[in-house]
């Protein structure tokens, strides 16, 4: 694939072989072979249509949390929405673009008295990638808010999806192999200072625990049926066990964080380390839960 598959009125905006590990909360990666910056629905139809039409892969970039991309980067095409993050706020409804952060969301909705999406602060990333993994804690899921999506589907049509269409579970959605553009959310009416006031707290609780200030990506491991994946990995005496610059954290079990030199192998090997120390003490055998440029099986890995 050239620059000449790209329609020529995004072409100027095509960068090539740009570092993906500065876009991403880990800080790790390689570059990609093509990377897009959209900023309209069209731009990103035509993204995804040169993608099949070249047959390459394309990676959907938002706020670069929950995803470790590997040491020699992506073939293929990379297309960021972080440009597309308008939201507007009506009634006990609010319509947020692809790119806009959960952060700024909770805050939007805060202070228009929508109660419901509050409980999903301190989560990273975008509305897009959010929507894709059905992202979410204790205190709530995007999920529970959905009213209506909009999307390229994998076959590259525009589609307009209801709640009630979309396969929701736990960390996971229909969503996932298409490319999200907007949606709208609906939650509760309520005063903006208490809502204000229990994001607060859950942010007050997330800091006490969780290494807020470290380059990670966020939970490493889907929880157990009942269970918590932090938990198991503690127990199995994980904490601060490391391979290079990645290390499990000392405060969460279940955040691997880059040190400041950390490599996307030495996070994979260490990844299966915990998966068989865990599995060998608890039985139990964790599920990723952050996404892997490209795909890679976490017990196939070997430093």
């Amino acid at each position: 694939m050239s620059l000449l598959a790209f329609p020529s009125r995004i072409r100027a905006r095509v960068l090539c072989d740009l570092p993906l590990a500065p876009l991403t909360t880990w800080r790790i990666g390689g570059p990609a072979q093509y990377l897009v910056h959209a900023t309209s629905l069209r731009d990103v139809a035509d993204t995804v249509a040169a993608c099949r039409s070249a047959n390459l892969p394309l990676y959907v970039l938002g706020g670069g949390s929950n995803l470790l991309v590997g040491d020699d980067g992506v073939t293929g095409v990379v297309l960021s929405l972080h440009a597309m993050k308008k939201m507007q706020a009506f009634g006990n409804k609010v319509h947020v673009e692809a790119g806009a952060s959960l952060g700024a969301l909770v805050t939007r909705c805060n202070q228009a008295g929508i109660g419901g999406p509050h409980g999903l602060a301190g989560i990273p990333g975008t509305l897009g990638g959010a929507l894709a993994m059905n992202a979410g804690g204790r205190y709530a899921e995007i999920a529970d808010f959905v009213e209506r999506v909009v999307w390229l589907n994998p076959q590259g049509e525009l589609e307009s999806l209801y709640r009630e269409e979309i396969a929701f579970g736990y960390r996971r959605s229909g969503l996932r192999f298409g490319v999200v553009i907007e949606a709208v959310l609906a939650g509760h009416r309520a005063r903006p200072e208490e809502l204000v006031a229990k994001s607060r707290e859950i942010m007050k609780e997330k800091l006490a625990v969780q290494p807020y200030q470290e380059f990670s990506a966020g939970c490493c491991f889907q929880n157990p049926m009942g269970g918590s994946a932090g938990r198991l990995i503690e127990l199995a005496g994980c904490k601060g066990m490391s391979v290079g610059g990645a290390q499990v954290s000392e405060k969460h079990g279940n955040f691997i964080v880059n040190r400041g030199n950390a490599r996307a192998q030495e996070v994979l090997e260490l990844m299966r380390q915990v998966t068989l120390r865990v599995q060998q003490a608890q039985g139990v055998l964790l599920k990723p839960e952050v996404q892997m440029w490209p795909a890679r099986d976490v017990l196939a890995n070997a430093a």
